[in-house]
């Protein structure tokens, strides 16, 4: 096919929905689905170059490969080395290692593996400090150039063009259903990985597998079908938001409306695509998608507040660098003349990778280089990324887990021949998890022996129906049961039930369908919550509540140690918001169960709704809404000392 100026024009779009997205602008709250949008023009016009050449026979792989290589590695791997220049600089020690570790797994075009599994959400709150994050992206583009071009030579090899067309169209609509599969069973990594992205590359490199058999589009008809794709893309980038499911079929509309774009060559939008603006700004939106979030992230991790003034500053910066990269990196080699497989590789790609590979490997040896700050720092930032999670692994289940029974090993205190078996039992989500450290203290002060059964986003409440979609609503209530019924078939003398939660603005309840009456809400937790104490009451085992820690709000775990490390003036108080449904719950479950013992840590922290992040010059909370292990063992301590240990025989001492 001949050059395309509005698809560059496209890609102009396609970057700036981005960039304002993360920016910080709010108006474009789905800015995301701009890289949607950079995925169908790729499999457009990939496979516009290759499928004819695979059909013919003249399709060699050494050099397609030669062609991407030249393309996109160079920039990023100078956008790699300036930033480890700069946050080596700049970074915490245990944020430089993951730092390290993310330019290992970049290099090696597996990065949105490593970042699903470091870092979970794409929106999580501590990704706004991740510099090459935004790489996820590059590595399903990279992992696509290589199965795609193989399932078209063997497919054509062996079932041949017609066959090929109609099981390609077959496949991207069962890869769309697989996706929205994908988000419904794990969010995270539906978002980062390719065979829940694979529909989208693939609705491109559809288009232009079936261009010559499309039919020729008046003029009228083209107006209307591109005016149509803009608006559904420009819709998709207000609409959306990042609560909602994705990519899934949320991502169709984008998806469609680039196709639409595309197909309508001609019409009035494609005509504005083309302008030299546009084009211009086409033409480096590599350069621009690569340099833009290092530039944010910088900003954010040294505490720079995201001003109008310094949004519209750090677009400007970044315009002006990407220029730079594209006219003196980008360019000279793309069009450098082209040397032979072996060598391209050689020079372009495994050199600047090894020398990359050697500094991180060098940096997380040297743990971080921890030398650059003082003792006092390097605790904080210890005590920081210290994981309930990590250390309790096995005990505490991601979703794709849910089913696993509890484990008898997972245990809380000291074994001993006086002690065998656990008498404490702990369920919850993450929550109930982060809480593990300091209801440890209490077990361990009254010679007793825990086990923990805890599992992402699910609320231990029996037969409550609880997710972000009827299929993970399900799961937990099946999580639940198991969990109800290992403390019906042993004898503990303690159950404890912790969880981030629900509130009477949580859209998360169902009970086969989705609650928003907040009457209705109120009346269907409390007496589940009233059913749930009693089973553990019929048990012969006192139940306990722990209620839920404050949320940061948005506020950095960080900011502690960055009004150390930065000299910055930032305002590390939180509020602390009353649950009028946990509020109401409990006291009717106290109501029918006087033994039900409740236990609220913020109250270690929290004066008059206003709480601390740090205790002692430790920080408490490792994100948004965790605590940190170190952080709540410390809330343990605090709490033994000051009132008493509940977790004793007798209930006059309680």
């Amino acid at each position: 096919m001949n050059y395309r100026s509005d698809i560059d024009g496209l890609r102009t779009i396609a970057v700036f929905l981005v960039i304002l997205n993360h920016t910080g602008f709010n108006f474009v709250p789905g800015g995301f689905v701009g890289v949607d949008v950079f995925f169908v023009i790729s499999g457009f016009l990939i496979t516009s170059i290759i499928y004819p050449k695979i059909v013919d026979g003249s399709f060699e792989f050494s050099l397609f490969l030669s062609r991407r290589i030249k393309r996109l590695m160079p920039v990023l791997f100078f956008v790699m080395a300036v930033s480890l220049v700069v946050f080596t600089l700049t970074m915490l020690p245990q944020d430089l290692i993951k730092f390290y570790y993310s330019i290992i797994w970049v290099s090696v075009y597996v990065g949105n593996i490593f970042f699903w599994l470091e870092h979970g959400g794409y929106f999580d709150g501590n990704s706004q400090e991740v510099p090459l994050l935004h790489t996820w992206s590059l590595a399903i583009e990279e992992q696509y150039y290589i199965v795609w071009p193989i399932f078209l030579i063997l497919s054509i090899k062996f079932l041949g063009p017609k066959k090929t067309l109609v099981l390609t169209f077959l496949g991207c609509i069962a890869a769309t259903i697989f996706s929205q599969w994908g988000t419904e069973v794990t969010i995270g990594a539906a978002y980062y990985l390719l065979p829940t992205r694979f529909f989208e590359l693939m609705a491109g490199s559809c288009l232009a597998m079936y261009w010559s058999k499309l039919p020729v589009l008046y003029p009228t008809l083209r107006n209307i079908l591109s005016g149509l794709g803009l608006v559904m893309i420009i819709a998709s980038s207000l609409w959306l938001t990042k609560y909602h499911s994705f990519p899934g079929y949320n991502a169709l509309y984008s998806v469609l409306g680039t196709i639409l774009i595309i197909y309508g060559t001609g019409g009035w939008v494609n005509r504005f695509l083309s302008t030299k603006a546009m084009v211009f700004t086409g033409n480096i939106s590599y350069s621009l998608y690569l340099w833009h979030w290092p530039i944010l992230v910088y900003l954010n991790y040294t505490s720079v507040e995201l001003t109008l003034k310094i949004q519209f500053a750090s677009i400007l910066a970044t315009y002006i660098i990407s220029i730079l990269s594209w006219k003196y990196i980008e360019q000279p080699f793309r069009t450098m003349k082209q040397r032979n497989f072996r060598e391209t590789v050689k020079k372009i790609y495994l050199l600047p990778t090894l020398v990359l590979i050697v500094i991180s490997l060098t940096g997380i040896l040297y743990k971080g280089y921890p030398q650059r700050f003082s003792p006092e720092i390097v605790k904080m930032d210890n005590a920081l990324n210290s994981y309930s999670s990590h250390s309790r692994k096995g005990c505490h289940s991601p979703f794709r887990n849910s089913s696993e029974q509890p484990n008898p090993n997972c245990l809380v205190g000291e074994q001993n021949e006086s002690q065998p078996k656990a008498n404490v039992f702990i369920i919850g989500d993450s929550h109930a998890n982060h809480f593990v450290p300091f209801l440890e203290v209490l077990i361990d002060d009254v010679s007793l022996l825990g086990m923990d059964y805890t599992l992402d986003q699910c609320v231990p409440v029996a037969e409550l129906m609880w997710g972000t979609n009827a299929h993970l609503a399900k799961k937990c209530q099946e999580r639940n049961r198991l969990a109800y019924d290992y403390i019906e078939q042993n004898s503990f003398e303690f159950v404890v039930l912790a969880a981030s939660w629900p509130a009477l603005s949580t859209k998360r309840i169902f009970n086969g369908y989705n609650v928003t009456n907040k009457a209705e809400k109120e009346q269907l937790f409390t007496s589940m919550l009233i059913d749930s104490v009693e089973k553990i009451v019929a048990t012969g085992a006192v139940p306990i509540i722990v209620e839920d820690t404050p949320s940061l709000g948005g506020i950095s775990a960080k900011c502690p140690i960055k009004n150390e490390v930065f000299k910055s003036e930032l305002d590390c108080s939180i509020q602390l918001l009353d649950n009028e449904l946990m509020k109401s719950a409990i006291s009717n479950v106290k109501t029918h169960f006087p033994t039900l013992v409740i236990l609220t840590p913020s109250k270690l922290y929290c004066h008059l709704n206003v709480c601390s992040m740090e205790i002692k010059n430790t920080p408490l909370y490792r994100d948004d809404n965790h605590l940190n292990e170190k952080g709540a063992k410390l809330l343990g301590e605090i709490y033994l000392s000051k009132f008493g240990n509940p977790l004793v025989a007798d209930s006059s001492l309680r």
